[in-house]
């Protein structure tokens, strides 16, 4: 008898990310759906499986009892590190310190973490678009400047002018 083919890395993400956030109430726009959104932009712009994979994980430990070692532990260094970087450090109460933290420590990761930076803010200002939703003046501030950081590191040309047009029409 035929062994069944091996789960894919994003396939072991999504049920991981679907367990992670199951009876967790996730803001709007957030939780799993929101994270498929981000893994499917990322899917289509041709990105690897692993980085497909952070990017179901990439809210995880923001948003549910999850730690980034409980990602490690599941995934290995490679997808935990990828998490760690796009995990705002919630210790620091400034929000325009926090994520000017969080944009240095993504910067200083490697590449693909950028490209699931920019996807991120697509997949929401998609869905702020389509719910007819209201994004902060600081919120945007933020974005403009992960997409000022994401055009000067290279990242993917798809997702920065994607992010560019959204920013324009917002």
């Amino acid at each position: 008898m035929a062994q069944p083919p091996p789960r894919t890395v994003p396939a072991t993400a999504l049920d991981f990310a679907t367990d992670a956030y199951a009876g967790v109430h996730a803001r709007p726009g957030k939780g799993l759906p929101h994270a498929r959104a981000v893994a499917g932009l990322l899917v289509d712009d041709g990105a690897d499986e692993t980085t497909v994979a952070a990017a179901l994980l990439h809210d995880v430990v923001e948003d549910t009892p999850c730690t980034v070692e409980d990602v490690r532990a599941q995934f290995g260094d490679q997808i935990a590190d990828m998490v760690a970087a796009l995990t705002e450090d919630r210790s620091i109460k400034r929000y325009a310190q926090r994520k000017r933290m969080l944009r240095s420590r993504i910067a200083a990761a490697e590449p693909a973490v950028m490209d699931i930076a920019v996807a991120d803010k697509v997949a929401s200002l998609r869905d702020a678009a389509r719910t007819a939703s209201s994004i902060s003046r600081r919120k945007l501030s933020h974005y403009r400047a992960t997409l000022r950081l994401a055009q000067a590191a290279g990242a993917s040309a798809g997702l920065v002018e994607e992010l560019d047009r959204l920013l324009a029409h917002g």
